[in-house]
């Protein structure tokens, strides 16, 4: 009999570990979609040093987003006036539209009946707070060209993107270049703070009933360092999560300090936000982009993680060690993060009334209707606790194809940019204006051809923000590029 169940525990687990080698095997990236015919990227005759001294200029321009004000409308004014005297080529092959502050440039092509291209960027940035100027290696607003890049805020976030796309336009308009399909540019002013500029633009395209074939936008690049396979990637953001915070309010009965009750409206609200922190949140690569992700990067995968997430219904708990760190926890689902609190005046008083707020950053597999009947549930039986969202919620973009035409473009541009980076769709974890066009496009993409490392990253909305002119560079060829292929 004990030979007999040996046997049998023999065979299930060989049974079993030929299933793991096989999905193992098996798991590679999806077919990738037709191949796209892109020009030559290294024959346009681009002047890179010129091109960051006019990126250097427009970096000057303080079109800084404030909570209460988005930013002294005359620097705006001049911004587009400098936009208009520095690229006339553009300006007078294209037809342009105020929106506000924001910007809508039509490049009429000779074919209606092709759906446009719309290409975005946004002129507004982040401030540089006082309290960091002296981390900064120079002004934040100097724009200065030096040691081989250009450096200030706005250099990578967002006026290398506009300004790439600028001078990519010129390029094209100065040498006749002409369009067979409509090129759709949309500047939004206040990405920082909200999008209300895009909101507004795409409302626009809406009324006229004008859907684009695809839209890019900022959001995802080439990281010199993936933290999977430790090579360089290109991710082509396919998604961004959606944005919520929810206020969470305490009452209670106030009163002397040295007569408390057992609940004050601080310790109750405690209680709520700790509750809600740690409620159940569901982790996986299934349900976004993670998965089609770990596949596109298959081949440069280490065995023992190919195996891993290749079987995830058997390996879920070792996932779940190795990917414990913030990244992985935003990527593979919702993450919750409590990040106001307010409550009591002085130390010797107990307040009637204590608040907190509770930032969410939805996964395309949550919405907020759950989330929030969630945190109902985790704070059930507390007394006092009221839930209520502080703003409209703004649910996860839905998922754009990665066999696309326009997938398909986007990819071939970005390897013939950066032939050492394998390219994957990606989820971009935080917020772009491109989620305002949705419904005004076939998909929405997030990428900027820039190949970043650590310490490029950190200066975006950090301090010592630059580009170097090498990628400033490669920007505005792929944008070249992606007109000329895309449109031309």
């Amino acid at each position: 009999m004990v030979r007999l169940i040996l046997a049998g525990v023999a065979i299930v687990l060989a049974a079993l570990a030929g299933l793991v080698g096989y999905r193992a095997s098996t798991f590679t990236a999806t077919p990738p979609p037709a191949a796209v015919q892109i020009p030559e990227l290294s024959s346009y005759a681009i002047d890179g040093e010129a091109a960051a001294d006019r990126l250097a200029e427009a970096i000057r321009f303080r079109t800084v987003t404030i909570v209460d004000d988005d930013g002294e409308p005359a620097e705006f004014e001049r911004f587009h006036a400098w936009m208009q005297a520095r690229y006339p080529a553009f300006h007078a092959a294209a037809k342009r539209e105020l929106i506000g502050r924001s910007l809508l440039y039509e490049w009429r092509g000779s074919d209606p009946g092709l759906p446009p291209l719309l290409l975005l960027a946004h002129q507004d940035v982040v401030p540089a707070p006082e309290d960091t100027r002296a981390a900064w290696n120079l002004d934040p607003f100097a724009g200065i060209v030096r040691d081989g890049a250009v450096w200030g805020r706005g250099a990578i976030d967002d006026k290398g993107s506009l300004v790439g796309l600028l001078e990519a336009a010129e390029y094209l308009a100065a040498s006749g270049a002409s369009p067979k399909r409509t090129i759709l540019f949309a500047f939004g002013h206040d990405e920082e703070f909200g999008g209300e500029g895009a909101t507004a633009i795409a409302a626009t395209l809406a009324q006229q009933q004008r859907r684009a074939w695809f839209v890019l936008d900022e959001g995802m690049a080439a990281i010199d360092t993936h933290p999977l396979t430790g090579k360089p990637a290109s991710l082509i953001g396919i998604a961004e999560k959606g944005f919520a915070t929810l206020r969470v309010r305490a009452v209670a009965q106030p009163g002397h300090s040295s007569m408390p009750p057992p609940e004050t409206a601080v310790s109750s609200l405690a209680l709520a936000v700790t509750r809600i922190h740690s409620m159940p949140i569901e982790r996986g690569l299934e349900g976004g982009p993670a998965l089609p992700m770990m596949r596109a990067l298959s081949p440069d995968l280490p065995l023992l993680n190919r195996v891993a997430i290749s079987n995830e219904w058997l390996f879920s708990p070792l996932l779940r060690q190795r990917m414990a760190n913030p990244v992985a926890q935003a990527l593979l689902g919702t993450t919750v993060a409590p990040t106001m609190i307010d409550g009591g005046v002085r130390p010797n008083v107990l307040p009637a009334e204590a608040i907190a707020m509770i930032n969410f950053r939805i996964h395309q597999r949550d919405t907020a209707e759950s989330l929030m009947a969630r945190a109902r549930t985790a704070v059930s039986g507390l007394d006092g606790i009221t839930l209520e969202w502080a703003a409209p919620p703004n649910e996860a973009s839905p998922i754009s194809s990665t066999t696309s035409s326009s997938y398909a473009l986007i990819a071939a541009l970005s390897r013939a940019s950066l032939p050492d980076a394998p390219v994957a769709p990606g989820l971009v974890v935080g917020g772009t204006d491109a989620r305002h066009y949705s419904e005004v496009a076939e998909n929405v993409y997030r990428f900027q051809p820039l190949l970043l490392s650590t310490e490029d990253m950190a200066g975006i909305h950090g301090v010592n923000e630059h580009i170097s002119v090498a990628n400033f560079e490669r920007m505005i060829r792929f944008y070249i590029g992606l007109m000329q292929a895309g449109a031309m």
